[in-house]
């Protein structure tokens, strides 16, 4: 979603000259214009790019690694296979891909052959995925993809050092998801979360589209990709401040 991320990069900067941002993750998958927005990515100052589960398996496919350890030759074809229903045909698309290549992949499942379709995605973009985080952590929040569990602590050790030894945290932090009764309940957590991941639209009644706020708790993904409705979201860690870019590219 090109059109909104230049429009909320822009914003921001009126705002604070000195913003450094933290992304949640899922560049690829749910919107037209991915090789765009990873060129408008890499060249921006003070930012860091956390690991969605959409790049995880981007990862996979294009570099044959990724976070969750599927390393294998017959995991990138899998999840190739899988991901076509969920907007990778429209990413490799945006790469240049043509609809002849990716159906015979999907009709004649071939590891070369998906090497070589996967040389029309730039060596820098697929470094870009090799190198995507999985958590960043200050003294007063953290911001991960999906999820961190209310009952698991988020210090001592902190997450980056328990997510090593823990294959199971390692997967609900890209792929999990909060109830209701997790977003208010207290956590064990001294710090406050920040994740994206799952559409607001699941908690929220109505058209509202804003972040999801609870019990040291913010929900970032607003939809921008998935309806006429969606936005792009940026939240201040320092003051709670929101600024939101609709579809088209207009501040709201």
């Amino acid at each position: 979603m090109l059109r909104p991320l230049e429009a909320l990069l822009e914003a921001v900067l009126k705002r604070d000259l000195g913003a450094r941002y933290i992304f949640v993750g899922d560049y690829v998958n749910r919107g037209p214009q991915t090789p765009g927005v990873i060129d408008r990515l890499l060249g921006l100052q003070n930012a860091t790019f956390l690991r969605g589960n959409h790049d995880d398996i981007f990862d996979l496919i294009v570099n044959g690694q990724c976070y969750l350890g599927q390393n294998d030759p017959s995991d990138a074809l899998a999840a190739y296979r899988s991901f076509m229903n969920h907007g990778l045909a429209d990413t490799l698309g945006a790469y240049g891909a043509d609809w002849t290549q990716l159906e015979f992949l999907l009709r004649h499942p071939d590891l070369q052959r998906l090497r070589q379709l996967t040389q029309l995605v730039p060596a820098e973009h697929r470094k870009f995925f090799r190198g995507l985080r999985a958590v960043v952590e200050y003294d007063t929040f953290f911001v991960a993809h999906a999820y961190w569990d209310p009952a698991e602590s988020d210090t001592s050790p902190d997450i980056a050092a328990r997510l090593v030894s823990d294959a199971k945290l390692r997967s609900q932090l890209l792929w999990g998801r909060y109830n209701e009764a997790q977003i208010q309940s207290k956590k064990r957590w001294k710090r406050t979360g920040y994740f994206g991941h799952t559409p607001v639209s699941n908690y929220l009644k109505g058209a509202d589209v804003k972040p999801v706020r609870g019990s040291q708790i913010v929900l970032l993904d607003t939809g921008a990709a998935l309806g006429a409705n969606g936005r792009l979201s940026a939240v201040c860690a320092d003051n709670g401040e929101l600024i939101q870019a609709d579809r088209a590219g207009a501040i709201v």
